[in-house]
């Protein structure tokens, strides 16, 4: 039964994740093409901050959901209801801060985007984005923990597919007829909020015995802290970018930054959903101290997610100025065509993302508190840097900023996971590192001198997509093989022993 929930989780995270990738790709393009980019970069800009509030939240869902693992398993309905009451009181605290945050936001935000849209536009703005993220606190939160808990997310994931499905119809129905924003985004906010509906509805009918009101356990949460010192300092990271363009930059500068973002966020949404599929298995051998098959299950994850890495990010160089070219075709009120922006956001993007195999290992055993100060320190280097650069560098700066942030973050994180839970070398990690770098360029430097990559339409450019994709994997799968022939046989077996495995689970479960 778990390797059946497993894979329609994973089933879902990648539907959710495609279909996420879709309304990112087609809605900013219309809002540019039908409103301009100020308008483009205002509710972006708005989606951000309301993000960041999401703050408010921080450490309450996953403290409850590891708290309710043990009720649900032993069937224990009284402890399950009574962490479930604590839960959405904490919830609905959070969700009057969040209000708060909105209320106090719709006020303010008109004046750091001064002479650029009108008062009303962003005043009202703020209140109907933030409506739907309202309701998240108020309703959906304490249900997303029950069925999160019982490995029922892909049930959440599948009512948000839905959602953002009847979402995207409605914004390009009434985009298309020519409405007034303010009317386009809240009846499409309200078509969005259907998904509170759905999610009642399924509860209410697969689980009967819960209830909301039992007496709370408000010790189910003693844990939050060092969890929420954690996502505090997340959110500082991956938030305020967009907040600081804003102010700054103004609004077309955020309409450009996160057209190149929305590329790199669809990356690490992939590269994230693979590193998921390890974190229990990790934990559990963690736990059950099998030490020598940890070491053994994540050198191979990381030699494996380091070839993904480089061969993603090798794509991505040769094809995103190509991409944005295309898709910002006849959007001429901004300048998007910026090669040293896309080459910073690559280079933040990789120093980011090869930190994601020791993450996930810390993450497994359960260390938050132990590495609580690298986050604190890696929110106030981005923060400072970002500040300082800025000034200098524009767009381009806060993305320094982000570079100086992570490369600390990315070291101190490989660096504990090696020597403090491995109890092993850096150097095999080095040395992936530097063979995965020295294969990009290997297969970079003959596409640049041979090839002139100038796709005219959407079309031709996947076509190049297949092409130098097909190119670069097998660059990088064969350097890895010829320089390390010894780890390449043992990735090899160690898929084929799992996918057997699965096939033999799957078959006695059916």
């Amino acid at each position: 039964m778990r390797t059946k929930k497993a894979f329609y989780i994973m089933i879902s995270n990648l539907s959710y994740q495609l279909v996420y990738t879709l309304i990112w790709l087609v809605l900013p393009r219309l809002f540019m093409t039908f409103y301009g980019s100020i308008m483009n970069g205002l509710i972006l800009s708005i989606r951000q901050f309301l993000n960041f509030f999401n703050i408010v939240e921080a450490g309450i869902g996953l403290s409850s959901v590891t708290a309710l693992l043990k009720p649900l398993a032993s069937n224990d309905k009284d402890a399950a209801n009574g962490i479930l009451s604590s839960t959405k009181i904490f919830y609905m605290r959070a969700g009057y801060i969040f209000l708060s945050l909105i209320t106090l936001l719709a006020f303010i935000y008109p004046f750091l985007i001064a002479h650029q849209v009108d008062f009303k536009i962003s005043f009202f703005l703020v209140l109907i984005l933030g409506s739907s993220n309202f309701l998240d606190f108020f309703i959906i939160g304490k249900y997303k923990v029950l069925l999160t808990a019982d490995q029922r997310g892909y049930v959440l994931t599948n009512i948000q597919i839905i959602s953002l499905l009847i979402n995207l119809i409605s914004y390009v129905v009434l985009i298309k007829f020519g409405f007034n924003i303010l009317l386009v985004n809240g009846i499409a906010t309200l078509m969005f909020a259907s998904r509170t509906f759905m999610v009642f509805v399924y509860v209410k009918k697969n689980y009967p015995y819960v209830s909301f009101k039992e007496q709370p356990n408000m010790a189910v949460l003693a844990q939050r802290k060092d969890v929420f010192i954690q996502q505090i300092a997340g959110f500082i990271v991956f938030n305020t970018p967009v907040i600081i363009i804003t102010i700054f930059l103004g609004l077309k500068e955020v309409s450009v930054f996160t057209t190149y973002n929305m590329v790199f966020s669809a990356i690490l949404l992939l590269l994230t959903s693979f590193s998921s599929a390890l974190f229990a298995g990790l934990g559990d051998l963690l736990v059950r101290g099998e030490k020598q098959r940890v070491i053994e299950v994540f050198t191979i994850f990381e030699s494996i997610f380091y070839a993904i890495i480089a061969w993603v990010f090798t794509t991505t160089f040769l094809l995103i100025i190509p991409f944005i070219r295309i898709y910002t075709h006849d959007v001429l009120d901004a300048n998007y065509i910026r090669p040293d922006l896309a080459i910073f956001f690559i280079v933040a993007a990789v120093v980011t993302n090869i930190r994601i195999p020791a993450y996930t290992l810390v993450n497994s055993a359960g260390h938050f508190k132990e590495t609580r100060n690298g986050a604190i320190a890696e929110a106030i280097i981005n923060l400072v840097a970002s500040l300082i650069f800025i000034q200098k560098f524009g767009t381009v700066g806060v993305l320094i900023g982000a570079f100086c942030s992570s490369i600390y973050r990315t070291v101190d994180l490989i660096f504990y996971a090696s020597r403090k839970i491995l109890n092993c070398s850096l150097k095999p990690t080095i040395f992936k590192l530097g063979v995965n770098l020295a294969l990009s360029v290997v297969a970079v430097i003959p596409v640049q001198w041979l090839i002139k990559i100038n796709p005219k339409n959407a079309y031709d450019w996947v076509v190049y997509a297949v092409i130098l994709s097909i190119w670069n994997l097998m660059v990088i799968m064969t350097g890895n093989i010829i320089v390390d022939p010894k780890m390449s046989r043992n990735v090899f077996h160690r898929c084929k022993v799992v996918l057997s495995r699965k096939r033999g689970v799957t078959s006695e479960e059916m």
